[in-house]
């Protein structure tokens, strides 16, 4: 009996180490950041996420190089492309609520697209396969440039898209990233339930799990406590690049301070932390908010006639060395991001930079062979 239970003890010890991130590992995960962490750079906050339990977090860096602010998991990132998959959340709930289906004409919330011979549905929007231009490849009416120095808002972005009257492809035929297509779910969003997108994100969404240092920006005058400035390098490379669309930047110094000017959301526009990342993340796990049918939403996937298929709601099917996972980057003038989940293991990676060159989703993938060398992954 003695046996047993010295057996019963082991096996309960090793299993409880195995959820953990010994300190080796840990300190192999800083030294990937090792470059970045001082106060005369811009940097890194980092959280590993296994089921319900944090793992790990940290920052590197500065969030702001005129103060020398440290970067910390509570530090406020512009995240980018990785807001996708919350304005899907906001359709996944009205989808919930019965109010939408992804079947339903879009036109029938954004009269505008009524023009079009074949009809746009709110699948083909979340999908990316709607057949409509995003802004960026047509040239703005002002004749300015789309760089985010510029200001320009949602609906400019909308009207620019919306000013061709002929969609690129029909709807379905083919797989095209495009911003627009998350600008308009917003739109959707707001016409059914009477708030603004920031108003109804914010109380059905971000408040409900705890996200409470997470926002929409759709104003970029508004003071974001804590929220770290973005950078790119001030190599001849990108100086000239800047010059080019017409801005008049010095080639002295190391770094370019990279303001985002252009309160634009729904492919973008979500300030979120670490610490905020890793309660989404955990939720995937645990189902708590929403439940079995709000997961289920968020990942499914459909067919069209072409050969994307591995899109959900804001996320996309991967496989890293022969282990499933859900993700979705992101990259901007100054920032990028990726939040990366592994379901097979219940393991979730968050990694936000406030360096254009951050490679975020390249960083992750090397925390992930760390968590692969340690058996957790």
């Amino acid at each position: 009996m003695k046996t047993i239970v010295l057996l019963l003890g082991l096996i309960i010890t090793v299993n409880c180490y195995a959820q953990e991130l010994s300190p080796q590992k840990k300190n192999k995960i800083d030294h990937l950041f090792a470059a970045f962490n001082k106060k005369d750079s811009p940097g890194y906050a980092i959280g590993v996420v296994k089921d319900t339990k944090v793992l790990y977090t940290k920052g590197y860096g500065a969030a702001n190089l005129d103060y020398q602010i440290p970067i910390t998991p509570d530090s406020r990132f512009d995240i980018a492309s990785v807001s996708k998959q919350f304005t899907a959340a906001c359709i996944a709930l009205l989808i919930m609520d019965k109010k939408l289906d992804l079947d339903m004409p879009v036109s029938k919330f954004v009269p505008e697209l009524a023009k079009y011979k074949d009809t746009i549905r709110i699948k083909h929007l979340i999908y990316n396969t709607s057949g409509i231009t995003d802004y960026h490849k047509l040239p703005r009416p002002d004749g300015k440039s789309w760089i985010t120095f510029n200001y320009f808002d949602i609906d400019y972005c909308i009207k620019v898209s919306l000013s061709k009257d002929t969609l690129a492809f029909k709807p379905g035929n083919k797989w095209d990233y495009c911003n627009v297509n998350f600008m308009l779910l917003t739109k959707i969003v707001e016409k059914v339930s009477g708030l603004s997108f920031a108003e109804f994100s914010k109380k059905r969404l971000f408040i409900p799990l705890g996200m409470t240092h997470t926002l929409i920006n759709d104003d970029n005058t508004t003071v974001i406590p804590n929220r770290v400035t973005p950078y790119n390098p001030r190599t001849k490379e990108y100086v000239d690049a800047y010059r080019k669309e017409g801005f008049k930047l010095n080639y002295e110094g190391s770094w370019i301070q990279h303001t985002r000017n252009s309160p634009h959301y729904g492919g973008s526009g979500v300030v979120s932390t670490v610490n905020d990342l890793n309660k989404w993340s955990e939720n995937f796990f645990t189902h708590k908010f929403g439940g079995k049918t709000f997961y289920d939403l968020m990942h499914k996937t459909l067919k069209f006639n072409h050969d994307m298929d591995n899109q959900a709601f804001g996320l996309y099917f991967g496989k890293y060395k022969n282990r499933t996972y859900v993700a979705w980057d992101g990259g901007d003038f100054g920032v990028s991001s990726q939040l990366i989940r592994f379901p097979g293991k219940k393991i979730a990676i968050v990694v936000l930079s406030n360096l254009g060159t951050g490679n975020a989703a390249g960083k992750a993938d090397e925390i992930a062979d760390v968590l692969i060398e340690s058996g957790l992954l």
